[in-house]
């Protein structure tokens, strides 16, 4: 009996390698090979699918750096980290930097902390803004929704140009000053601040900067400011914290405070802080918006609300913060002299030539009537037309105080040092001044006329031969108005060359049209004749008459007339 099945070969183990070489694969058959190709009609194979992107596998990085591989989800990428993260960051630190700057209590922290936060904020935007883009490229790869994820890179990209004209437009700009005021240095500069020879008033010039504020708390606080009893500004503005201290200290002390100049910007805030308040002839006031350079309109609108709450504290009307708040950080509105005067923000100008006088028996009698003829409009523009009005004037009126004499005596002494100049401001005017100064004239000889008694001298007389008591007498309508036409003369144009005498001609003209006793008629009416000099008491009429007669004549003629009126006699 047979076994059916094959007979294993044997194999001697001793001969077996232990580590057999790999062999070559044998080649298949031809016949296998025919096997396996496609028959015709056969169906084709399937195309190969295109590759999805596929994210990343989550790794065991952390939260931080997932987030910027776009390994998080589009929700988490952008409404987590991006909205309720990174924009709320953002705004507390651009709103501090903001605050800082604006009402910080020093300008040197606030350059520090730009510095430092705007590197960390541009760093935060950038983590955002890759992160989330990267997740939306993932989200729509997934096939997930197209309006959700273009939306997203949409917004980002938004984000993305806020985020660069930030930085080319506000920091990299002002990335120098930021840096030299983090070292204590106020790129803007500092304002000059100067002692008066007489110690009563300190002059405050240029852009107010960083440590304005305290240099002039400590210079009023000095033993040398003692006297001092007015700040005078000419600046165009600068740092509004530092403007707000030099107010404080002007409440404090209770000094006044002068422009002299223009005084814009922040400088109103020290004008406004001073009590009484001046405006030199030559002061304006101009106002503006407050701009933090931020170029968030937030942030500058809150800026902008703090100003208006330190106008409001320091006594500016509304009607005039709404016009400030309206008007562009780059403009100017220069606030006219009626206006301030309305809303009682200076002192109105004298009527007349008169000056507040100190008590008799004050010490700095010279001092006290020094500073109020500086502080006359009149007074001060006769100065600076002619150097040593105020100081002749101010000897005069020491003088009659110190005598004794009454206030009305001492106001009357200012008027021999002016009678001085007239002269030249009548002979040196134009026609328009001329004639208004020749009406002026037919007016306040009109309201003399009359005598006090029969038989007495009238006091149109007194005027005409140049006695300057009876000036005491005119009514204080005409005082104003002789005082608003020195403020006019005097800020006139000088001549250019000294008025010639008349020539015979024009003598000759004036004599057969108006008439030979209109030439040199108003010549005495500053001659300063003294009191008890004799006189005839001719009435005024036929003066007043004559100067009626000049109205009658073309204006050439009407022009000479006046001129040989006030011209003196041959």
């Amino acid at each position: 009996m047979t076994d059916a099945r094959p007979h294993r070969p044997y194999v001697d183990p001793t001969t077996v390698d232990a580590n057999p070489r790999p062999q070559a694969p044998q080649e298949t058959p031809a016949w296998q090979q025919a096997s396996r190709r496609q028959h015709s009609g056969s169906t084709p194979p399937a195309r190969p699918q295109r590759p999805r992107v596929q994210p990343p596998a989550p790794t065991a990085s952390g939260y931080f750096t997932r987030h910027w591989r776009g390994e998080l989800s589009l929700a988490r990428s952008y409404w987590v980290n991006n909205v309720l993260l990174a924009t709320p960051f953002a705004f507390a630190l651009t709103g501090l930097m903001s605050w800082i700057s604006v009402k910080g209590d020093s300008l040197q922290v606030s350059a520090i902390t730009v510095l430092v936060g705007m590197p960390l904020l541009v760093a935060l935007n950038i983590w955002c803004l890759v992160g989330a883009w990267r997740a939306a490229t993932h989200y729509l790869s997934e096939q997930g929704s197209k309006l959700w994820g273009w939306l997203a890179r949409g917004t980002l990209a938004l984000g993305a140009l806020q985020l660069a004209l930030s930085v080319l437009l506000g920091l990299l700009p002002n990335l120098g000053e930021f840096w030299q005021m983090a070292r204590g240095v106020d790129p803007l500069g500092q304002a000059t601040m100067s002692l008066s020879a007489d110690g009563r008033s300190v002059r405050l010039e240029g852009v107010i900067g960083m440590g304005d504020g305290e240099r002039l708390r400590a210079l009023l606080a000095s033993d040398a400011a003692r006297g001092i009893k007015r700040v005078e500004l000419v600046s165009p503005g600068g740092r509004v914290r530092e403007a707000e201290r030099m107010a404080s200290a002007l409440k404090k002390h209770g000094h006044g405070a002068r422009a002299v100049g223009t005084c814009a910007s922040a400088c109103t805030l020290v004008f406004l802080g001073g009590s009484p308040r001046h405006l030199a002839p030559e002061g304006q006031l101009g106002f503006h918006r407050a701009s933090t350079g931020t170029y968030n309109p937030v942030f500058e609108e809150l800026a902008n609300q703090e100003l208006a709450k330190s106008y409001r504290e320091l006594g500016l009307p509304e009607a005039m913060i709404d016009k400030t708040l309206d008007t562009p950080s780059r403009g100017m509105w220069f606030v006219p002299r009626k206006d301030l005067v309305a809303y009682q923000l200076i002192a109105p100008s004298p009527q007349t030539l008169a000056i507040p006088l100190p008590p008799v028996g004050t010490p700095a009698v010279r001092a006290d009537i020094d500073d109020a003829l500086r502080m006359h409009p009149v007074w001060e523009a006769l100065e600076r037309r002619t150097l040593g009005t105020i100081d002749a004037v101010r000897q005069a009126m020491s003088a009659a105080r110190t005598a004794g004499a009454s206030d009305e005596d001492v106001q009357a002494a200012a008027l021999r040092p002016l009678a001085k100049q007239m002269p030249e401001l009548l002979g040196g005017t134009d026609p328009i001044l001329r004639r208004r100064y020749v009406s002026l004239v037919a007016d306040q000889l009109r309201a003399l006329r009359t005598p006090a008694r029969p038989g007495e001298r009238p006091a149109c007389r007194d005027l005409l031969d140049g006695r300057l008591a009876a000036r005491k007498q005119l009514p204080v309508e005409l005082q104003a108005r002789e005082a608003q036409w020195l403020l006019d003369a005097a800020q006139s144009a000088p001549p250019r060359w000294l008025p010639k005498p008349p020539s015979a001609i024009e003598v000759e003209v004036v004599s057969r049209t108006v008439g030979s006793a209109s030439l040199g008629m108003l010549s005495q009416l500053w001659a300063d004749i003294p009191d008890t000099a004799a006189g005839s008491g001719a009435a005024c009429e036929p003066v007043i008459a004559m100067l009626d007669r000049f109205a009658a004549q073309t204006p050439a003629r009407r022009d000479l007339a006046e001129r040989l009126a006030l011209h003196p006699r041959r």
